[in-house]
């Protein structure tokens, strides 16, 4: 009995090793996150001379919006934007958490000033 233990417990290891070996063996699955969905700014753009780069640019850029009680949103020098906080609320939220939305062709003075031709 005492020698078959051994090739019981001998048995046990080899199947963990294979278990083990398989695993480093075959690559996993990427699963990358969808994108996020772009969602149109809403409000009036306060525009701002630096350019969005995914992190907390400026302090409190939204204050504004708890005075006059207008929705805004940050359009930053690089063309991208991020929505401030639902009112009442005043605080950076697209810029806070890194969502950004897409502003109206109006906030891009190159696209409404284009040529056609005839």
């Amino acid at each position: 009995m005492h020698f078959r233990n051994e090739y019981v417990f001998g048995g046990f290891l080899v199947i963990i090793l294979l278990i083990v070996l398989v695993q480093v063996g075959v690559p996993a699955e990427v699963k990358l996150l969808p994108p996020l969905p772009t969602i149109p700014c809403r409000g009036e753009p306060i525009n701002v001379d630096t350019d969005y780069t995914g992190t907390v640019n400026e302090p409190w850029t939204c204050k504004v919006q708890c005075e006059d009680q207008k929705l805004r949103y940050i359009h930053y020098a690089n063309g991208k934007a991020t929505q401030c906080e639902e009112l009442p609320g005043c605080n950076d939220y697209g810029e806070d958490h890194g969502i950004t939305c897409t502003p109206p062709a109006t906030t891009f003075p190159a696209l409404t000033g284009s040529k056609t031709t005839k």
